[in-house]
């Protein structure tokens, strides 16, 4: 039994000042506002030091697109029909990715991988933990969420080659299409030859899983909600990029978990990022969304995802609910808070001591620990 004592502790909803974090084994035993220690533990002292849990990243490609391998190398997009709903983010995945351990020593211990935005069905994502080790025990969960994408991403994917989708009527025809047959698929079968695309859609359709829909532009976000509610789906707004534009609307839709926010340290280099700002992620979580900010690595590095929530507060965002949105906000979404995200009893031990306030732009991960081992 270890107690890390004297560092300010957040503990996923909290500051404690003068705290103690005692863990055993690979599992946390309690958070104390007082040094009541047990009397059998290791004592170490991190006075003056911060400790967090274990970020995590709501959204990200990491492992699917090498760091330095260039596009032949990159599992992101399998951009040869519309919809994939069956693929994995997982078989994409490349645990000796580079990136992998920059990202893991800057505070980040479990991410969220997905597949890319091209298809408006674009497949599985899961969720793992940046430890070494076997592939099968870094993963949490292997199929987390449906990737569906609106917008343009679709539409520049299909309609410059004259392809269906060449319009946003089209993606979400596409999208419906596929939910009608799946739903008959759902109801029918009883001891029938499988089909792994309706099986995947399946998930979606019994609320085992919700879909992430990729929506930026305000009427993108209300399709996909659109068609949430028609299919009675469960729903994460992805990007969400003109949320804050839409949040009166939205707030009329029960189908939603929550929202991702980001790439927000980005170049609007498209039509429907014209209006990305850090304020964005402020005024969800005002309007009481569940709210994560995503790195979308490798498009924002993952290893800035501190900077990014910073950010996010100078624009306007409580400390604490930035602080929760790379923490706990985004294991609620993903359905891993029972293991971490915070730091509560029994969690996996997975936490971080940082130099300074994570938000300052000086401040290190001077340590990182997942499941109770040091990694850094």
């Amino acid at each position: 039994m270890k107690a890390f004592v004297g560092a300010r502790i957040f503990t996923g909803t909290e500051w404690l000042k003068d705290g103690a974090l005692i863990i055993e084994e690979n599992r946390i035993v309690k958070v104390l506002r007082r040094k009541r220690l047990p009397k059998n533990a290791e004592i170490i002292n991190v006075k003056g030091k911060f400790i967090t849990p274990g970020l995590v990243d709501a959204h990200s490609h990491i492992g699917m697109v090498e760091e330095g391998a260039g596009r032949d190398y990159a599992d992101l997009n399998e951009s040869t029909n519309p919809t994939t709903p069956d693929i994995q983010a997982i078989d994409g995945f490349y645990p000796d990715d580079p990136a992998i351990r920059e990202t893991r020593a800057s505070g980040i211990t479990t991410v969220y991988i997905t597949p890319g935005s091209s298809n408006p069905i674009a497949g599985l994502g899961a969720v793992v933990k940046l430890k070494d080790g076997y592939l099968k025990d870094m993963i949490l969960k292997d199929r987390a969420g449906l990737k569906l994408s609106f917008g343009e991403n679709p539409k520049a994917t299909y309609g410059v080659n004259g392809k269906k989708p060449i319009t946003r009527m089209a993606i979400a025809a596409i999208i419906r299409e596929a939910f009608y047959k799946a739903r008959v698929y759902c109801n029918k079968r009883r001891g029938k030859e499988r089909d792994p695309q309706q099986e995947a859609l399946c998930l979606a359709l019994r609320r085992k899983i919700p879909i992430r829909a990729h929506a930026h532009r305000k009427d993108d976000i209300l399709t996909a909600l659109r068609i949430a509610e028609e299919f009675n789906l469960s729903i994460i707004i992805e990007h969400c990029t003109e949320g804050h534009l839409a949040v009166e609307e939205m707030k009329g839709y029960k189908n939603i978990i929550g929202c991702v926010s980001g790439p927000l340290l980005y170049f609007p280099w498209k039509v429907e990022l014209k209006n990305l700002s850090f304020k964005n992620p402020a005024i969800l979580s005002e309007h009481e969304f569940l709210v994560a900010i995503m790195s979308d690595h490798p498009f924002t590095h993952a290893k800035y995802l501190t900077l990014y929530a910073a950010m996010a507060h100078k624009e306007g965002m409580d400390e604490i609910e930035a602080l929760k949105a790379i923490t706990i906000n985004p294991a609620i979404l993903l359905g891993v808070d029972k293991k971490v995200g915070s730091l509560e009893p029994d969690k996996d031990a997975d936490f971080v001591i940082w130099s300074h306030h994570p938000f300052e732009l000086k401040s290190e991960a001077m340590e990182v620990y997942i499941e109770g081992k040091r990694i850094k």
